[in-house]
């Protein structure tokens, strides 16, 4: 009678750990669940420029993760008209999840041309957001584009 005893004081015992064990990892996922879910990324908004225009390419057009990636905005004016000595840079951002800052800054190949390379450090959706300045005058444009393995 007396080991029965102590068997069901230690299974109650043991019960209890499960228990308690099981509550803290279900707490625990409810919290990495939540710190995963997808959050709005801030939205980025073209602003338009008529004395600015900004043409973006990749190269490749349908880049793959981790891979380098060319990026080339031509910068005119108005007339179509190059524009020197601006400063452009390319960011790169995905939409449904925090990734952090990647901006890539470009650098002059030619009269108006600007160009560097960087990565996409995952596949999916992404946004990329061209932006130059020269003098007073600032362009933004963004597009979307699909990242693959």
């Amino acid at each position: 009678m007396r080991i029965n005893a102590l068997c069901t004081v230690r299974l109650r015992a043991r019960g209890g750990l499960l228990l308690a064990f099981c509550s803290v990892l279900a707490f625990c996922s409810v919290l990495i669940q939540a710190g995963c879910a997808p959050r709005p990324a801030a939205t980025v908004r073209d602003a338009p420029n008529p004395r600015l225009r900004l043409a973006l390419t990749t190269t490749p057009d349908r880049p793959t993760s981790l891979d380098p990636t060319r990026f080339t905005v031509r910068v005119t004016d108005a007339a179509g008209k190059p524009i020197q000595g601006a400063t452009v840079t390319v960011g790169l951002a995905m939409p449904t999840m925090p990734m952090g800052d990647n901006v890539v800054a470009l650098h002059e190949t030619q009269a108006g041309v600007y160009a560097g390379s960087g990565r996409f450090t995952m596949a999916g959706a992404w946004r990329v957001t061209a932006v130059a300045a020269s003098g007073q005058e600032r362009a933004t444009m963004s597009f979307s584009t699909d990242v693959r393995e």
